[in-house]
């Protein structure tokens, strides 16, 4: 929304801005928005203790220049468990991002940012440059330190390419070691392809990840079918990981809001075991204000057995929404207990 819609509160702390920089409120605010959102948490799952949580994440968007554009954004948290407070709570400004556009159909990006990796969901500070020197393509580099993932630097190229029907995507990322004395770098490559026909859509990816050192080289294939017919919507897919390691993520987890195909409830149970394979489907469909979804996933050569899963979702309005979470997966070993996941959460977006 546009900052002149802010609370009084907050247009008083920006008046005490714009006195400090003898800029005129009015000014300081033309062409300044305002993003984010704000939820609350319940969350329980076997083997943890439930914990509630509160979190408020705010962005500005705005023009320095014609060709210079800014993005600020902080989060704030808090989580409690059951039966005891943990801390008091968090607040970081974690995007600070100058984005210069002065090259033709290029964008050149500074500052701590969205990796934009599809085998991690972290920031890190760098720099990213995007040219799109044809109509769907895009190319892109990058160089990162501080990676929230890894501490190590790291640097990426990639070519994504869309239009109506076809769509595919190419990564490289090399992750330096931290010292010459150690091997905990790595190479990983990450190849997609898809295509769309009418309601129906199909996509495979292969990602992996070589280890510096002696650590075994990790790999693994994964394909997905979808399809929505008015209301409804499925998705079945298959993944299948090498017999020496399983794990192909820069930050050690394959279910995050990272792009590698998945299936069951993210956080439930990862797919990241060496010789591990998985059959999924799911199905879908929105009523009105209402939306609910369930899915299968049955494991081979891994910790668990199978996964079900559901979520229904109510959207009070346009910017208030809520759902409720459940999934249980059974475990190889028999008589231990199934490992469990529910959670209910609100969220208002402005």
């Amino acid at each position: 929304m546009k900052l002149a819609k802010l609370s009084l509160a907050a247009i008083m702390a920006a008046g005490a801005f714009s006195v400090a920089s003898a800029t005129p409120l009015t000014d300081a605010i033309k062409g300044v928005n305002l993003n984010g959102y704000g939820y609350y948490r319940f969350h329980d799952a076997s083997s943890a203790e439930a914990y509630s949580k509160v979190e408020i994440r705010a962005g500005l968007t705005g023009a320095v220049s014609d060709n210079v554009q800014y993005y600020v954004r902080a989060t704030m948290d808090r989580a409690t468990k059951t039966n005891a407070v943990l801390g008091k709570g968090s607040f970081l400004v974690d995007r600070a991002v100058m984005t210069y556009s002065g090259f033709s159909n290029t964008k050149v990006m500074l500052g701590r940012m969205y990796t934009g990796s599809p085998l991690d969901d972290t920031d890190a500070v760098g720099l990213k440059v995007l040219v799109s020197p044809v109509a769907g393509l895009t190319l892109a580099g990058a160089y990162f330190t501080d990676n929230s993932a890894v501490t190590n630097a790291a640097t990426a190229v990639a070519a994504i390419y869309s239009n109506d029907m076809f769509n595919a995507r190419a990564w490289y990322i090399k992750i330096d070691s931290e010292n010459s004395g150690a091997n905990n770098g790595a190479d990983f490559i990450f190849v997609e392809g898809g295509a769309n026909v009418g309601p129906a859509a199909v996509k495979a990816q292969y990602a992996q990840k070589n280890p510096d050192g002696t650590a075994a080289t990790a790999s693994t294939i994964r394909i997905q079918a979808s399809g929505k017919f008015g209301a409804f919507g499925v998705r079945a897919g298959y993944v299948t990981n090498d017999q020496d390691a399983g794990d192909v993520t820069l930050d050690g987890s394959a279910e995050g809001d990272n792009d590698l195909i998945y299936g069951g409830i993210y956080g439930l149970v990862q797919i990241n075991q060496a010789d591990e394979s998985a059959y999924f489907g799911e199905v879908k469909g929105s009523f009105g204000p209402f939306a609910a979804k369930a899915g299968y996933v049955s494991y081979d050569n891994g910790s668990y057995d199978d996964q079900y899963y559901g979520q229904v979702s109510y959207n009070v309005s346009k910017k208030l929404s809520t759902y409720v979470r459940y999934g249980s997966a059974s475990p190889v070993v028999a008589g231990a207990d199934d490992k469990t996941l529910a959670r209910f959460q609100a969220t208002y977006k402005f």
